[in-house]
């Protein structure tokens, strides 16, 4: 068996407005993670990153070794960028790494899936780019890649409040009406095709959300205000970023980053909310073995 092994997971953000549990992009912001096999350890149970190598080991049929971790984490937790798939991506990797590849991509995406719960944020974790993935009902993960016809940044707001997921989730209801539902699903498949097309000019509509933004925006109650700053400054689109409360503002040009950047910044001191300004690429890269 080898040694040791370093693999890097992006952060990602899902939903994207509309796409409720099943749209999710990756961001050039990295996890590493080098794996040490070889070593049991009390945070096997109970770490993300471990019990995802566990569960690549269980599949492929073989005994699990244990695996002793050094993290260089850049994803903030519970802040609505994907760090939990990031660990999940990486365990995954990583364990299927070390047995010599036994499990192939759509294995892959279906033990990320079942341990995240929704593929929206494994899906670009493990494949990089803008992604619209579902799960069928025999639990096989159907993904796709939006081709981008434009050329996209984003600039996120990351509150130093954080939220877990779980929380958020619970917050939202249990059913909703026809309307709403009709709503965000014109504009889920509006995003997509605007992104595909290089329509930025249908964004700022594409991006609008009433399934879960609405009761998620109240955790953090200058993100409404935020958001509407960024999207008068010139971002083509803003949204709460997965679960939240980090939001990320669309730009199609560096003066408009800029300018969303300044006002994420003149407005969170205004509000007296502190924070972090992140300007991130989107990444065609997904979750890989780097040595």
């Amino acid at each position: 068996m080898l040694r040791s092994v370093v693999v890097r997971a992006p952060a990602t953000s899902a939903n994207l407005g509309p796409g409720f549990d099943c749209l999710g992009l990756a961001l050039d912001l990295w996890n590493e993670v080098e794996a040490i096999p070889g070593r049991l350890s009390a945070d096997d149970e109970t770490n993300l990153i471990l019990r995802s190598a566990r569960a690549v080991h269980e599949m492929a049929g073989s005994a699990y070794p244990g695996y002793q971790l050094r993290c260089t984490n850049r994803v903030i937790f519970n802040r609505g960028l994907g760090s939990s798939a990031a660990a999940i991506a990486s365990g995954v990797l990583f364990a299927n790494h070390f047995l010599g590849n036994p499990l192939d991509e759509a294995a892959l995406l279906r033990v990320a899936t079942m341990l995240e719960g929704h593929p929206d944020n494994v899906v670009p974790a493990l494949l990089g780019g803008v992604r619209v993935a579902t799960c069928a009902d025999d639990g096989r993960v159907l993904q796709t890649r939006v081709p981008l016809a434009i050329q996209l940044s984003a600039v996120c707001f990351v509150p130093e409040m954080g939220i877990p997921t779980a929380h958020a989730r619970g917050l939202l209801p249990v059913s909703v009406s026809m309307a709403d539902a009709v709503f965000n699903v014109a504009r889920s498949s509006l995003l997509v095709a605007a992104l595909a097309s290089g329509q930025a000019d249908l964004l700022a509509e594409a991006t609008r959300d009433r399934l879960h933004q609405p009761f998620r925006l109240p955790l953090f109650p200058a993100g409404a205000t935020l958001l509407e700053g960024a999207m008068h400054a010139g971002a083509v689109g803003a949204f709460v970023s997965g679960a939240g409360p980090t939001l990320l503002a669309l730009c199609a040009s560096g003066t408009q980053a800029d300018a969303v950047a300044a006002t994420f910044e003149a407005t969170a001191r205004h509000l007296e909310v502190p924070g972090t300004i992140l300007r991130l690429a989107l990444t065609e890269q997904g979750a890989q073995v780097v040595v």
